[in-house]
């Protein structure tokens, strides 16, 4: 947790606030960045992160520390600023600082229905996140009424048993205290450590002065940004919405408005050219300064653009790559910085199919992601049953309690391999990784009845041979069904970040290669040479196995002189076809 007192629990944001991404969250510092570039961002305040744990552990923070840096009336968002957007945190807060008197002046500037949304919006916020009341109780509606804000009050009177807060202090301090509460709760920390966050990862808050997004003129929010979070190729992606606020684009996208011209329907860049010219402006500047393809969330107030947040795009592997490889070819970083921006996993992902991210789960059983890729196939229990699908031209996935040396045939026929036992130096994982098999080991939730041929999974689904399951090696995953994929992802983007690592390696790579075709994949792959050979597996086709059986269990000199040179007929007849 950052408890260094150099830094101030609160701080207004401003060219020159002494704070750093460490002490108050990379929200938070972005703000900063982003005034320092000039754009149009609304007044920012910002929590430390030592300030957070302080309120959740009851020690509130005096609000006239906060508060005196805004219109004496003011309207205020809260956001989470933490560490790494990855890692999760409470939802943003919007329209802090609404009450009945609010409601009354800004029905009369802009318009009773826009006056009610902002009202009953922060009254279903506060109700649901901050009074944990039930949110079935409250209603989000599109176009409401004062009417429908005078329901909403009485119902929060009665799940709370005291009246809606009309005091800007106690609203603040209770969105605040929430905040940090729900940050530092047992499930919230273990989640996040799921996800790679350190144990004492703490959370910032940013104070903003709102954007509203509704009223007169042209009013709304989106949200823009110019590369693909699935490919990473470049683009202008995004949506806008006239009359929301926040995310809201994204999030309900019935009516909204397409970003540049479309067939399809009205666009921003149509409607408000001067408003998408400056997003392509404060686009090519943030990327240059802030040396990242950012998501830049932004607001239009009677035509004038605000712009609120700035966000690391998501991205897939592919993208990943790609955007660090363009940013390097733009000459935006080092080549040496887009190849660590890239996780290693990453990588391995590439090299195989994929289960599509955006494809619905039903998850038969769960269990040590042995080695990566997704495939789909039959249910067979046995390698000679593998062998027969591959015959007939079917994909089968073997599914076995653990798998030896004589499954080895069926591994090499099957498209995946399952078992109930197992780690990651087991044989199944050994063999599938050297195989390129997609391989899921140790999936204890499952359970195989061999005398019924049947797999019982996690939530007692019974699957039988024959029936067909996809492997997701990556996650560690047996899924029912047949799940739609996406093939692997090596393009000539891949091959250029790889000869980038080439050229600053300090090391040299060896391949495991047990098979003439296991050695040219070394090869295509450039490997220095092959560093394991596990001379048995060569003897484990049927033709081969048998005479090796009968060369250890020989009684006598002669036959096994026989069966030695039988085997060895056969290693100088792969040799030839090999060669050639």
């Amino acid at each position: 947790m950052q408890n260094d007192p150099i830094y101030a629990p609160v701080v207004l944001v401003t060219n020159t606030s002494p704070m750093t991404a460490a002490a108050y969250g990379g929200r938070a510092k972005c703000a900063q960045r982003l005034i320092r570039l000039d754009m149009p961002v609304p007044t920012t305040v910002a929590l430390s992160f030592a300030a957070v744990h302080q309120i959740a552990t009851g020690n509130a923070i005096d609000l006239k520390l906060v508060l005196p840096h805004f219109d004496d009336d003011p309207l205020l968002s809260v956001r989470p600023s933490s560490g790494s957007p990855d890692w999760g945190g409470p939802g943003a807060i919007l329209n802090i600082g609404m009450n009945d008197v609010k409601f009354l002046a800004l029905s009369k500037t802009l318009g009773e229905t826009s006056a009610a949304m902002l009202y009953l919006r922060f009254i279903n916020a506060y109700a649901t996140h901050v009074a944990r009341l039930d949110p079935d109780a409250f209603d989000d509606l599109e176009k409401p009424t004062a009417l429908d804000v005078t329901i909403a009050l009485a119902t929060y009177a009665e799940e709370a048993d005291e009246p809606f807060p009309q005091d800007i202090y106690v609203q603040l301090g209770h969105v605040l205290r929430s905040m940090a509460r729900a940050w530092e709760g047992t499930s919230a920390r273990l989640l996040r450590q799921a996800k790679g966050a350190p144990a004492d990862a703490g959370l910032g808050l940013v104070v903003q002065a709102m954007a509203i997004g509704v009223g007169r003129g042209e009013c709304g929010s989106g949200v823009i940004q110019f590369a693909s979070s699935e490919t990473g190729l470049p683009g202008i992606h995004g949506r806008y919405l006239r009359q929301s606020q926040g995310r809201e684009a994204l999030d309900r996208q019935a009516g909204s408005l397409y970003l540049t011209e479309d067939l399809r329907g009205p666009s921003l860049e149509e409607n408000c050219p001067e408003v998408f010219a400056q997003l392509l402006a404060y686009s090519v500047v943030a990327r240059q300064r802030l040396r990242e393809e950012m998501q830049i969330e932004f607001t239009l107030e009677s035509g004038d653009l605000i712009i609120l947040d700035a966000v690391r795009i998501a991205r897939s592997s592919s993208a990943a790559v790609h955007i660090a490889v363009d940013m390097a070819n733009d000459g935006v970083i080092p080549r040496e910085e887009a190849l660590m921006r890239v996780d290693p996993k990453a990588l391995s992902e590439l090299l195989h199919r994929q289960v599509a991210p955006t494809a619905a789960r039903t998850v038969l059983a769960k269990g040590i992601a042995a080695s990566p890729g997704a495939a789909t196939g039959k249910i067979v229990f046995t390698a000679s049953d593998a062998q027969a699908c591959a015959a007939r031209g079917e994909a089968a996935v073997l599914v076995r309690r653990e798998t030896g040396p004589e499954d080895i045939r069926g591994m090499h026929s099957a498209v995946a391999v399952v078992t109930e036992r197992g780690g990651v130096t087991s044989h199944a994982a050994v063999i599938g990784r050297g195989l390129g098999l997609p391989c899921v080991v140790g999936a204890f939730d499952m359970s195989i009845d061999a005398q019924k041929n049947v797999v019982i999974g996690r939530s007692q689904q019974i699957l039988r041979e024959g029936d067909v399951i996809t492997v997701d090696g990556t996650l560690g995953e047996v899924l029912v069904g047949r799940i739609e994929t996406v093939e692997a992802g090596l393009d000539s983007t891949v091959t250029t970040l790889l000869s980038w690592a080439d050229d600053l390696r300090d090391i040299g790579i060896r391949a495991n290669a047990d098979t003439p075709r296991d050695a040219q994949t070394a090869k295509n792959f450039l490997a220095d040479g092959i560093g394991l050979c596990r001379s048995e597996h060569m003897f484990f086709e049927a033709d081969r196995l048998t005479v090796m059986r009968e060369m250890i269990f020989a009684e006598n000199e002669e036959d096994r002189a026989a069966s030695l040179e039988r085997l060895l007929q056969i290693i100088m007849h792969a040799s030839l076809n090999y060669s050639k």
